[in-house]
C-alpha cells in the first residue's frame, strides 16, 4: 500500500489528511482517487507532486510504503494573483510578432516553403488548343449528322475544313480550323478516307487554351505551403522564382534542476528532459529551423546568460520553471532584463505561462508538465509561427462528442479528442494532471471549452482542431 498525504483543497475533498491507496505508479493512484473521490481530477492540473520527498512532474513506478504527498503549487492559495484570459493572451503575444523577411528562391528550392505572396501565372494552361484524345480533328458542324447507320465520309489530310479530317495524338496542337476531335474508336479508316460514326460537339474533346489556368490567375495565395503539387503546377505555369518566407529560427531553452540529459543514469526525483523534443518536434513540423540548448539548471546567473545574446532568433521558448515555486526563476529574470506582457493564463492544462519581449525578440515561457506544456504551445507558439508566415489559422472542423466534458468556469480548457474519420465522432481522451505525458500520443484533435461552460454534454457538436 502507498501512503497519500493530502494538503489544502485536497484534504477539503478527501474529507482526510492521510490514505491508503494500492497502486503500481502514479498514473494508477490518480485514477483511484478520482474513482473515489469524484471532483479530485479537477485539482490535478496544476498540483505538485512528492514522492518520498521528491517533487516529481512524470509517472513513476511505487513501491509499498512509498509517501506521495499532494498539494496546490501554493497551499491554500492561487498559482497567480491575476490570470489574463486565453483570448486576450493571444492577442497580447501576438500583436508582438512580425511577419517574417521573405526572400526570392528558384522553385526547386521552394519545397515546403511558405509563399511570402500571391504568385500568379506567367502563362496560360495549356498555352495552346489541344487535342485531348487520339482521333481525328474535324470541323464539328461537318459532321453533325454523323451516326453508325449514317457515317460522314472525310478525306484525310494534314490540314483540317468541311471535307478533310487530320489524324491527331493526346496533346497534339489542334489544326487551324478544326473545332473538334472524333475518338479514334468513333472513325474508322478506309485508305484515304475516314469514315466518322458519331457527332461531335463544338471543342468535344478538346482542352482550351487557358481552360486549367489563365495567364495572371493567382495560383498559389500568400501563407500557403508550397508542396509537390504547387511546385508542379507553377512550373506549367512558367513560374522559376518566387518569394517565400524565410523560416523562423526558434531557440528551445528547458530548464530545471530536476531534469537529466538522455543516457544518463535515471534516479529518483529526476526525469529525462523531453520537452525540449516535443516544442521542437512542433516547430520544425510548424516550419521552424530550431536551436535546442543544453538544459539549464534553476538558476537566475544561468538563465539571464540564455538572453544575453539572442541575435540571429525570431522566437525563444523557454520550457518549465514558470510557476511560482523557490527555483522557478524564469519570470524573476523575465521582469528584470524585459518586459512581461503577462504571467498566468486562464487555461487548463497551461495555467503557468508567460510571454514577455527581452530586446524586442518575443520570449514564450512555457509550462514544465508535457501536457500543459503541449497546450500552450498549440495555442500560443503556432499562432506566432503562423503569423510570421502570414498564414491564416486552421478553422477547424466540427464533430460530435461521445463523452461528456466537465471544465471550470473562468477557465478555458484544452481537451485531447480521439476523432472517427469520416464519422467525426469524437471521444474525450481521459487524462489525470498536467503532468500525463500519455494523453497526448493518444489524442489526434482537440477542442477548447470556453470560459463561462461548466459542462459540454455527450452528443453536442463541438468544433475541433487537429493535432
Amino acid at each position: 500500500m502507498v501512503k497519500v498525504k493530502l494538503f489544502a483543497n485536497f484534504r477539503e475533498v478527501v474529507g482526510k489528511k492521510e490514505i491508503e491507496v494500492e497502486a503500481k505508479n502514479l498514473n494508477e493512484l490518480l485514477e483511484k482517487l478520482s474513482q473515489d473521490y469524484p471532483g479530485i481530477e479537477k485539482l490535478y492540473d496544476y498540483m505538485i507532486v512528492v514522492v518520498n520527498g521528491r517533487i516529481l512532474k512524470e509517472n513513476v513506478e511505487l513501491k509499498d510504503n512509498d509517501v506521495v504527498a499532494l498539494m496546490p503549487p501554493v497551499s491554500g492559495g492561487e498559482l497567480f494573483s491575476e490570470l489574463t484570459p486565453v483570448k486576450e493572451a493571444q492577442k497580447i503575444f501576438l500583436n508582438n510578432i512580425k511577419e517574417i523577411t521573405p526572400e526570392i528562391v528558384p522553385l526547386e528550392d521552394a519545397f515546403m516553403r511558405v509563399a511570402a505572396e500571391d504568385i500568379k501565372a506567367e502563362i496560360d494552361i495549356p498555352h495552346y488548343n489541344r487535342a485531348a484524345m487520339d482521333g481525328f480533328a474535324v470541323v464539328s458542324e461537318a459532321v453533325r449528322n454523323a451516326s453508325k447507320s449514317n457515317p460522314v465520309i472525310l478525306k484525310k489530310a494534314d490540314f483540317v475544313d468541311f471535307e478533310h479530317a487530320k489524324w491527331v495524338h493526346t496533346g497534339d496542337s489542334l489544326p487551324e480550323n478544326a473545332d473538334a476531335v472524333v475518338k479514334a474508336e468513333d472513325a474508322e479508316e478506309l485508305g484515304e478516307f475516314v469514315a466518322i460514326y458519331k457527332a461531335v460537339r463544338k471543342y468535344e474533346n478538346v482542352g482550351l487554351k487557358g481552360e486549367d489556368v489563365r495567364k495572371g490567375e493567382v495560383i498559389v495565395k500568400k501563407g500557403e505551403v508550397l508542396k509537390p503539387q504547387h511546385l508542379s503546377l507553377l512550373r506549367s505555369a512558367g513560374v522559376e522564382e518566387i518569394r517565400v518566407f524565410r523560416n523562423p529560427k526558434v531557440l528551445v531553452v528547458p530548464t530545471g534542476d530536476e531534469l537529466l540529459p538522455p543516457k544518463s543514469e535515471l534516479v529518483e526525483g529526476k526525469v529525462y528532459e523531453s520537452n525540449s523534443i516535443l516544442v521542437g518536434g512542433l516547430a520544425k513540423l510548424w516550419g521552424c529551423e530550431v536551436d535546442a540548448r543544453g538544459i539549464v539548471r534553476d538558476s537566475e546567473e544561468d538563465l539571464r546568460r540564455i538572453f544575453e545574446d539572442l541575435d540571429g532568433y525570431d522566437l525563444v521558448v523557454t520550457l518549465g520553471g514558470t510557476s511560482v515555486g523557490k527555483r522557478d526563476y524564469v519570470y524573476k529574470v523575465l521582469n528584470e532584463i524585459g518586459e512581461v506582457l503577462f504571467r498566468g493564463v486562464a487555461l487548463r492544462p497551461g495555467k503557468p505561462t508567460i510571454a514577455a519581449l527581452v530586446n524586442e525578440k518575443p520570449v514564450l515561457a512555457l509550462p514544465g508538465f508535457p501536457a500543459a506544456c503541449f497546450a500552450s504551445a498549440y495555442l500560443f507558439l503556432k499562432p506566432a509561427v503562423e503569423k510570421m508566415f502570414g498564414m491564416k489559422g486552421d478553422e477547424g472542423f466540427k464533430v460530435v462528442l461521445e463523452d461528456k466534458i466537465y471544465s471550470k468556469v473562468g477557465f478555458t480548457s484544452f481537451v485531447r479528442l480521439k476523432v472517427s474519420f469520416p464519422e467525426m465522432k469524437a471521444k474525450v481522451i481521459s487524462s489525470y494532471g498536467s503532468g500525463i505525458l500519455s494523453s497526448i500520443t493518444k489524442a489526434n484533435a482537440y477542442t477548447l471549452v470556453e470560459e463561462n461552460v461548466e459542462v459540454v454534454e455527450k452528443g453536442e457538436e463541438v468544433v475541433a482542431y487537429r493535432i
